[in-house]
């Protein structure tokens, strides 16, 4: 019977061998050829440092750590790539088209090593060029890239995006190396800001020039950047080392975990890199002997959850008053932030840190499970929407009822469902508190929020909120900031085009004879004034950089050479948005109900003076012109005469109310005194 039994053990268990031997091997979901903790804790990081070329740093080496090679060893860099912030320099489209090519190429290759009978069999449409056909849209306007300089009076919204208003940096000739020495201390490293020699070539676009990224290095993903425990990385110093054009050693002057010395930025591109002379001037870093173990690593204060404060960096804002910037004091803070949430708990990420941006429609890469992270799915839930059917307590269903995070369910009583077809969540409770203009606004990636400084308000760029305007991609009535661009450029065929700010600057630099500060200088001074040095800054222009008829663009209006010596007149594009209003959604701070638009009753807006269609806002620029004002109702394409009209049914409202009241009350009474006489007959 043992023997038997044996017998029936062993062939059962050959049996199982085989089955999983043959089986299709089925991994977890998240996993990957790199270690992971899986645990909630916070991992404790002491490693050790690499260079560049990847060799182990000590506390003698001179070169600065590499981030990718450093934290790449245990992290997954090429997914993490993907992020919207890793990209800000280059389109969703372009990074979508990477992706697949990168597939498409990845096939090609499985497929050769296959041979030629299974690339036979392939199905038609496996082609890299098939695959890059479907692609994410840029999805909704962000805030531009606004390239600022006070002494020309330039404001203009670039972005590699296909936005409305925004100008594309390498159609105008801004490198990326340009943008990156500019912009670079606003995003966390990675995309083309990454781009060294020889891909800098192809990316800048000024093949006649020597690129300086042999030089400067490449601006990687800094992890520590967001992942760092707040008071343990030095922004400012990030910020002082990538003006200097050293990119490369941006990460290690963050963390202090060396001094380092030498400027770039005083070095000519095209050098040999290989002279010693050469190699002599190019920045060193002292590395902190104390920060090194004496196993030769370094401890990193980091954390999964990126905190409040290095999200503040980069998105800050400001109100403006005619008495200034506003002091902090006497303003609340976003209601979440109040409530004691962090800015992640919203906009999440995952592995490929495409984060969550949160707002209505969003077409997220991580699928379904973004809906409820914005407004309407936290407080109002979508369940019933992708929920499996028939089974009202599976994850899905579970997951997108609302209340999620604790947020309260808004009854919204006595609010007609018209609003919610009409008015987006963010245009009653997001923003500032509209007054009868549009309040002056600052920003992190506009006015440098951040650096240390004396700031009055005046600065460029002149940025305005709240605008309510119909947002692009949903047509609600959305709070949006706005500008209006102001530049230097060329038109051609009735059609303005920007021209290089930088060369702008060389050759208007004598005619202007602008020191800092371009309106105070010139503006300020007068119309005579600005239209002097105008007039003769554009015949500069048209000299030396080969302009046929060169123009400046400033509160919605073309200047250009008038006919007489040191005058200017005004023309008309036939490419309008290049200088009309540029506008993007807000949406914070967010407000709490009692501060929400409507929040005392329905004449807050539908009234002869509701700010949400009377409010206006006025051109600004460098330009010392007075432009008209702009309502509200006419950015939103409302007719002022039927608003007006509709706004009477509202105004009456109360006395329609009293008059109803008063009317009931009398019938009643007139009811009872016909009974009157019944009743006593029948007492009688």
């Amino acid at each position: 019977m043992n023997r038997g039994c044996l017998r029936v053990g062993a062939w059962g268990f050959v049996a199982l061998a085989t089955v999983a031997v043959h089986a299709p091997s089925v991994e977890a979901a998240g996993t990957s050829k790199y270690a992971h903790s899986d645990s909630d804790k916070r991992f404790l990081h002491h490693i050790d440092l690499y260079d560049r070329n990847n060799r182990k740093i000590s506390p003698e080496s001179k070169e600065p750590y590499s981030v990718e090679k450093t934290c790449g060893r245990c992290h997954d860099f090429e997914t993490i790539a993907h992020g919207w912030h890793f990209n800000a320099f280059a389109s969703e489209v372009e990074r979508q088209q990477q992706k697949q090519n990168a597939r498409g190429v990845a096939d090609d290759v499985a497929a050769d090593s296959e041979g030629a009978a299974a690339a036979d069999a392939s199905e038609p449409g496996d082609s890299t060029e098939s695959t890059t056909d479907h692609v994410s849209s840029d999805g909704r306007p962000g805030e531009p890239w606004i390239w600022t300089d006070a002494r020309t009076g330039t404001q203009l919204p670039l972005s590699y995006r296909d936005w409305a208003g925004r100008f594309s940096p390498s159609e105008i000739g801004i490198s990326t190396h340009e943008m990156t020495q500019t912009f670079g201390a606003r995003i966390p490293g990675g995309g083309v800001a990454a781009d060294g020699d020889p891909k800098a070539k192809a990316t800048d676009g000024k093949e006649a020039e020597p690129t300086r990224w042999p030089l400067t290095g490449s601006l990687e993903i800094d992890c520590m950047a967001c992942h760092a425990k707040s008071g343990a990385y030095d922004f400012e110093r990030r910020r002082e080392t990538i003006e200097a054009e050293n990119f490369a050693w941006a990460p290690t002057a963050a963390l202090r975990i060396g001094e380092v010395t030498g400027s770039v930025s005083r070095m000519k591109a095209g050098v040999d890199l290989e002279d010693e002379k050469v190699q002599a001037k190019l920045p060193k870093v002292q590395y902190d002997e104390r920060r090194f173990g004496i196993d030769g690593t370094v401890f990193f204060d980091l954390v999964r959850k990126p905190e409040n404060n290095s999200c503040y960096q980069c998105h800050s804002q400001r109100t403006v008053s005619d008495a200034g910037i506003d002091a902090r004091w006497n303003h609340d803070q976003d209601v979440h932030l109040r409530a004691g949430m962090s800015c992640v708990d919203c906009h999440r990420n995952g592995i490929d840190h495409q984060t969550v941006r949160g707002f209505e429609g969003e077409q997220h890469p991580a699928g379904i499970a973004a809906t409820t992270l914005s407004c309407r799915g936290c407080h109002l839930g979508v369940a019933g929407e992708h929920g499996e059917e028939g089974d009202p307590l599976s994850l899905a269903e579970v997951a997108f009822r609302a209340g999620r995070l604790g947020s309260p369910f808004p009854k919204h009583e006595g609010l007609p469902p018209v609003h919610f077809e009409k008015l987006s969540c963010t245009a009653c409770h997001s923003g500032p508190i509209p007054g009868e203009t549009a309040a002056g606004l600052m920003t992190s990636l506009a006015h440098g929020l951040g650096e240390k400084g004396h700031r009055s308000g005046s600065e460029l760029p002149s940025i305005q909120g709240p605008v309510f305007a119909k947002a692009v991609d949903t047509g609600l009535v959305t709070p949006h900031r706005a500008m209006w661009p102001a530049y230097w450029g060329k038109l051609v065929d009735g059609k303005v085009t920007p021209l290089p700010p930088e060369e702008v600057y060389t050759n208007t630099r004598r005619a202007l004879r602008v020191r800092k500060d371009f309106i105070a200088e010139l503006s300020e001074e007068g119309r005579e004034v600005f239209d002097e040095k105008v007039a003769e800054a554009l015949a500069a222009i048209e000299k030396t950089m080969d302009v046929e008829q060169a123009v400046y663009v400033s509160t919605g209006l073309v200047f250009a050479r008038g006919d007489e010596e040191g005058s200017l007149t005004e023309v008309t594009v036939e490419n309008s948005d290049a200088v009309e209003m540029v506008q993007w959604p807000m949406a914070h701070n967010v407000r709490p109900a009692g501060w929400a638009l409507g929040a005392t009753g329905c004449l807050e807006c539908h009234s002869d003076d509701g700010l949400v269609f009377t409010s206006a806002v006025t051109p600004k620029g460098p330009a010392p012109v007075t432009a008209e004002p702009i309502r509200m109702a006419s950015i939103q394409g409302l007719d002022e005469a039927t608003r007006l009209e509709w706004n009477q049914l509202f105004g009456g409202r109360s006395m329609f109310k009293v008059l109803t009241a008063a009317s009931l009350i009398v019938l009643v009474l007139a009811i009872l005194g016909s009974w009157i006489p019944v009743i006593r007959s029948r007492t009688e």
